[in-house]
């Protein structure tokens, strides 16, 4: 069991007048209005700090409260093996299968809590870009404030440069290519997840056959623009969808109803360079992939 947590929200103007029950149940979509009818009736959700019911008008700027109780976590792999650490910056190797921040059904079990509770000096630590759940190798996180402000500018005037190994199902991948499928959202069941579409945002892939075998192809990846589940995506569009993705299949767009951080696929982050928030002197890190092309 974790500690449980309070998640807060302020009520916008356009929700002016609005039930209690309805801000939630339009603001929190994974809820269902009856889960959200009973927790305010347990007395677990408070506005301006005073427990209210369902049918409470609220007010923009009202502080809303969700005390939400301890809950047994699921089952997530929790070593982060430290690849570089200064005051300033700490790079993890994270494996597949644990999620990156807390969110859903996980809060312990995140990269962002593991961290933050393993040393007095990386209580503020934040990464500064992410990994997807099923996505193992390098990720970058700032200690500081100055840290993070300095490296977030970096990643949006794209400097530093990440480069991702991943087998793909097939062997007809050209020797380099550069994928540029617009991606965009689309409902899947209850939540929105990204896929290449028509009208979607630019999106900028450069892509490597590293080694080629009968059924699968090992390839590098390096992401230009940072659109979520870029790769997954556009090596899918490409007709070459990463081995054990349940999500993204030719075309790059959903072929099941399983969610996005669903399945042990091979994709691992195997090189990161970024220059040094504070010395400016660049880095640069690599981690082997925990899996091997056998062909």
């Amino acid at each position: 069991m974790n500690g449980g947590f309070v998640y807060t929200s302020h009520v916008a103007g356009r929700e002016q007048g609005l039930t209690l029950l309805e801000h939630l149940t339009r603001r929190f979509v994974k809820r269902t209005p009856e889960e959200w009818d009973a927790a305010i009736a347990a007395g677990l959700v408070c506005v301006n700090g005073t427990v209210a019911t369902t049918a409470r008008r609220v007010t923009a700027g009202d502080r809303v409260t969700y005390h939400r109780p301890p809950w047994a976590e699921p089952d997530a792999p929790l070593d982060l093996p430290v690849v570089f650490e200064d005051p300033h910056v700490l790079v993890v190797h994270k494996p597949a299968g644990l999620q990156v921040l807390p969110a859903g059904p996980f809060l312990a079990h995140t990269v962002f809590h593991l961290v933050r509770a393993s040393a007095p000096d990386r209580a503020e630590a934040a990464p500064i870009h992410r990994l997807g759940r099923g996505t193992s190798g390098l990720l970058l996180l700032g200690k500081t404030f100055v840290a993070r402000a300095a490296l977030s500018r970096q990643f949006r005037a794209r400097t530093p440069t990440k480069t991702y190994l991943a087998l793909v199902a097939g062997a007809r991948l050209p020797d380099s290519c550069v994928a540029e499928q617009p991606i965009g959202d689309v409902q899947h069941g209850p939540i929105r997840i990204h896929v290449a579409r028509a009208g979607g945002k630019p999106a900028r892939t450069r892509v490597r056959v590293l080694r080629r075998g009968a059924h699968t192809t090992l390839v590098a990846a390096q992401p230009i623009t940072g659109r979520p589940d870029q790769i997954r995506i556009h090596l899918a569009a490409l007709g070459a969808p990463i081995v054990g993705d349940p999500l993204f299949g030719p075309g790059g767009v959903a072929i099941s109803d399983v969610t996005p951080g669903t399945g042990g696929y091979h994709l691992h982050a195997a090189g990161l360079k970024f220059d040094h928030p504070v010395s400016g002197v660049r880095v640069r890190l690599r981690a082997p992939a925990p899996w091997r092309h056998s062909g």
